[in-house]
């Protein structure tokens, strides 16, 4: 369930606060815009948006961990609840425009859950090799890790030569995820 709801949660979260958010961009702002502190229902996003999926991202990859079959699958799980972990603490250190230390926290823990959460199918891809190759969910996986990491590589790649609001990658990056939850 926690696989359903934590996906559920961020995104009802960004559509409902993002449409009462006056000057909002639903799609080049950043999510993390939403739970800058001092600013409208920041407290409610920040704990519906990072906090509580962070923690059931952390409870699935337990899950995975649990029906491990090999080292690739229970390093998959524990890339999966890492990027639970750094989701959570994302929220933790929301921005804050009168602090940079809180800002830079913020954007460490949040550019490492986007790092792990992008590799993480992949490596549960090679994990479950005793699996039919392209059999459902390993598709999936493989598909979902692929464009994960892609739409991740790029951003990184385009960031230092091209300026682009930091929504623009977020919300592919994020429905690719939400397919492979």
């Amino acid at each position: 369930w926690a696989a359903l709801a934590a996906p559920l949660l961020m995104w009802s979260e960004f559509l409902s606060m993002g449409m009462s958010r006056h000057g909002y961009n639903l799609l080049t702002r950043p999510f993390s815009d939403l739970a800058t502190r001092g600013t409208q229902n920041a407290g409610f996003f920040d704990l519906g948006f990072f906090i509580v999926p962070g923690v059931l991202t952390v409870v699935i990859g337990l899950g995975l961990f649990a029906v491990s079959s090999n080292q690739a699958w229970r390093i998959g799980a524990v890339m999966v609840t890492a990027s639970g972990v750094f989701l959570t603490a994302a929220g933790a250190f929301p921005q804050d425009p009168n602090s940079f230390v809180e800002g830079l926290l913020h954007g460490t823990m949040a550019q490492t859950c986007f790092a792990l959460a992008s590799a993480a199918p992949l490596v549960l891809f090679i994990g479950s090799g005793n699996k039919t190759p392209f059999a459902p969910p390993r598709r999936v996986w493989l598909g979902a890790g692929i464009a994960a990491f892609a739409i991740e590589a790029l951003a990184i790649a385009l960031r230092p030569l091209v300026s682009y609001p930091d929504g623009f990658f977020q919300r592919p990056f994020t429905l690719v995820l939400t397919i492979w939850f």
